[in-house]
């Protein structure tokens, strides 16, 4: 039995223990070639690090331009008429364009965004507007731009500045950084960088000179006056218009030398602003409010935050600043040059431009006090080149081109009829008191070839002719993108 059983045993065990084994490494070959999906998401952790650079790359010097070399000429397309000014209703006060936006790249993510804020200050984008806003007057207006820019790169120093004179005063610092920043937002609202081909090294100088006038540990761009309560103290102009046009190069270029350098200007306009929303000389937090100080200290903030959103305290600053341009108002849309010392406008019509640029630059054109100023100044005229010279002639403290800076930004961002009016006007205006040379000298300066009056009406009024493509694209709503499409197992990157 044993031995039958023991047949039948080896007989049977052969081919079970064969099938059984194959069964075992049929089961392992699967194993191997089968992948099962993982469940999670993968994720990459990407760590940016931004390079820190301490100096611009060098750029080689250009060659002096030939003598009688030609302006560059603006396309004759440009030259579209604009209707006659009585064949539109004025509807300034209700323009359909719409500027509500003006602080929705604080809201934006991406620095992208930047692309359409300075989508005006491409040759493209500059034509397509000056054909818009600039109607018939447009062509011209650009020619006029680009003959006080060769003039203003002529007149720049050699240590990249504009100013006359080789004093190392404060004074003389302060009027440096004052002009040097007007002068550089000219060519930037222009759209030239350091990587420009024509005004590239103009820039460049420009931007390197703030950089080495910057105090590290105060962060000011100049020197101040150390004298308590002083009402006399340019240092604040100079301070917070380098900090402007440093935001407008960080802006277009991203150059991360410009990063930390704008951060410290900011602070310091930041920390310099009264309780009430406004600003004195030297930052001093006297109990007396400046609106031509406020002023600059608004464009620059505005700036710093479409270039870079992430600085904290600018959106608190600037709607601060807007209680305290409504309390400015005087009545009837003028507003106070100066509160705390009870000096009023003394009829100088640029203070409504002032004030009503700065609400609208915060998002709030639609206060009671912009409508009021804008109502105000649709009821003026554009005031003439002789006659603005009579009207500040008196006060050396003024000069007419600051209102042409303010009221023409102001009329401008509301749109409507009242532009086309004022534009009617301004333009040819401007266009017309233009010098041989590429300046715009006033008649005291006449006869000199180099001021620094001369200097700082230069870049008011190419500044001014720029309005058309450096201001509205800069600040214009931008539309919130829809949430972009993507795969159930796309690859999910997080950067720290």
């Amino acid at each position: 039995m044993n031995k039958i059983g023991n047949s039948i045993f080896g007989k049977i065990s052969g081919p079970v223990g064969s099938v059984l084994l194959h069964v075992a490494i049929a089961f392992v070959l699967l194993k191997m070639l089968v992948f099962k999906a993982p469940e999670q998401e993968s994720a990459i952790d990407v760590r940016v690090v931004e390079e820190q650079v301490r100096e611009l790359d060098p750029v080689e010097k250009k060659s002096e331009k030939a003598e009688g070399a030609e302006a560059l000429e603006a396309p004759s397309e440009l030259a579209d008429k604009l209707p006659p000014d009585d064949s539109v209703q004025d509807s300034m006060l209700e323009s359909e364009l719409d500027l509500s936006g003006l602080d929705a790249v604080a809201e934006m993510e991406s620095p992208l965004v930047m692309k359409g804020l300075m989508a005006g200050r491409s040759v493209g984008g500059r034509n397509k507007l000056l054909r818009e806003f600039g109607g018939k007057h447009g062509g011209e207006a650009e020619k006029a731009v680009v003959r006080g820019l060769d003039w203003l790169q002529a007149a720049q120093c050699e240590n990249g500045s504009w100013g006359v004179g080789k004093s190392k005063s404060m004074t003389a610092k302060q009027e440096r950084a004052r002009l040097t920043g007007l002068a550089l937002l000219a060519y930037l609202a222009h759209g030239e960088t350091p990587q420009s081909e024509d005004y590239g090294e103009t820039a460049q100088r420009a931007i390197q000179y703030l950089l080495n006038e910057q105090d590290e540990k105060t962060g000011r761009f100049c020197p101040f006056s150390k004298t308590i309560g002083s009402h006399d103290d340019i240092g604040v102009y100079g301070h917070a218009i380098a900090t402007y046009a440093l935001a407008e190069a960080y802006g277009l270029t991203h150059a991360p030398m410009l990063k930390q350098p704008l951060e410290r200007g900011v602070r310091v306009i930041l920390d310099g602003q009264q309780d009430g929303g406004g600003w004195d000389h030297r930052y001093q937090h006297e109990k007396w409010s400046d609106l031509s100080v406020s002023g600059w200290q608004v464009q620059a903030l505005k700036a710093a935050q479409a270039a870079n959103p992430n600085i904290q305290g600018l959106e608190e600053a600037l709607q601060k600043s807007v209680l305290f341009a409504q309390g400015m108002h005087e009545g009837g849309g003028k507003f106070f040059y100066r509160v705390g010392n009870k000096k009023p406008s003394g009829g100088l019509d640029y203070m409504t431009g002032a004030a009503v640029l700065c609400m609208q630059l915060a998002g709030r054109g639609d206060t009671p006090e912009v409508k009021a100023g804008l109502g105000y100044l649709r009821d003026k005229e554009c005031t003439d080149w002789d006659a603005g010279w009579e009207k500040t002639g008196k006060n050396k403290s003024f000069n007419i081109a600051y209102e042409w800076y303010y009221n023409t930004q102001a009329i401008f961002q509301k749109g409507g009829s009242k532009w086309s009016s004022w534009n009617n006007k301004f333009a040819p205006m401007l266009i017309g008191a233009q010098d041989a040379s590429g300046a715009w000298k006033p008649p005291s300066e006449a006869a000199a070839k180099i001021s620094k009056d001369i200097i700082y009406t230069t870049t008011f009024c190419t500044l001014s002719l720029e309005v058309y493509y450096r201001i509205l694209p800069s600040f214009k709503k931008v539309e919130t993108p829809s949430a972009p499409f993507a795969f159930d197992d796309d690859v999910k990157i997080v950067v720290y």
